[in-house]
């Protein structure tokens, strides 16, 4: 894959499949700006990187917030020259039933889960434009320009009871991502979205917590209903990610690929 002194944000990075994704396209040698709410944890995956010897910046960062959102674009720019690639990661879950959940909870899942992906895209793409190179009409002479990649979840197509707000949410980042790689494909913009399923992380092991189920729970359930019989790592899906941001994925936009070990594909 090429991805050799690309430059790529993703959000969410401190942890879970953000910090798979920003050391995995770091290994591809792109310079990763790695973007989370705790500046403890992007520093230390920022640090990890670094020693490993890549590239990386760390950002501090709430993606629900416009005005972080704007810093956030222009600190890669000002540090990089460029930003190739953004991975909208950072989302937050809520699992409760619906008669149960207050409107603030609502519009906070709403306001991660959707609305920062509007917020951190609306300021990186201008970035992006100025990659171009030749027109984008011709595609001998049309250079890529960028990559976004939206992470959604298989909620979004097979979905269960208690998770009405997140489901929602991320059913909207598929719209989101058709809409936008309608908007900006003139512009050599490529955007699609990644569903993961059943992926071990601290969020995983978090809402597991909350259910008074353990990691041996989940694997055996997973093993018993997934064809590939295993949990998916956050590697699984920061292959995908890093495979869509490179120019071997250079005729896919709008698309939704599901990394799940084949779960959704059962009745």
């Amino acid at each position: 894959m090429q991805l050799t002194d690309k430059v790529a944000i993703v959000t969410g990075s401190g942890r879970g499949i953000g910090r798979a994704t920003a050391e995995r396209l770091a290994e591809a040698g792109t310079k990763v700006v790695v973007a989370d709410l705790n500046p403890d944890t992007a520093a230390a995956v920022a640090a990890g990187i670094a020693n490993a010897g890549g590239t990386a910046i760390d950002v501090q960062v709430d993606v629900a917030s416009e005005a972080d959102a704007e810093r956030l674009a222009q600190t890669a720019r000002d540090h990089f020259g460029r930003i190739d690639v953004l991975v909208n990661n950072a989302g937050i879950g809520l699992y409760t039933p619906l008669l149960e959940t207050t409107l603030e909870q609502w519009n906070q899942v709403l306001t991660v889960n959707l609305t920062a992906l509007f917020l951190c895209s609306k300021y990186c793409i201008p970035v992006m434009k100025e990659n171009k190179v030749g027109d984008c009409d011709e595609v001998e002479d049309c250079d890529e320009v960028g990559s976004i990649i939206n992470i959604a979840s298989v909620r979004a197509i097979a979905t269960t009871a208690r998770t009405t707000a997140y489901t929602a949410t991320k059913g909207a980042v598929i719209g989101l991502t058709r809409a936008m790689a309608t908007e900006f494909g003139d512009d050599g913009i490529r955007v699609n979205c990644v569903l993961p399923g059943a992926i071990d992380t601290d969020m995983m092991r978090e809402n597991l917590a909350e259910d008074g189920l353990t990691l041996a729970d989940a694997t055996a359930r997973v093993q018993q209903n997934t064809p590939l019989r295993r949990l998916g790592a956050g590697r699984d899906i920061a292959n995908m990610i890093a495979f869509l941001s490179s120019a071997d994925a250079s005729y896919i936009t709008g698309a939704s690929f599901v990394v799940d070990g084949g779960r959704t594909i059962q009745l």
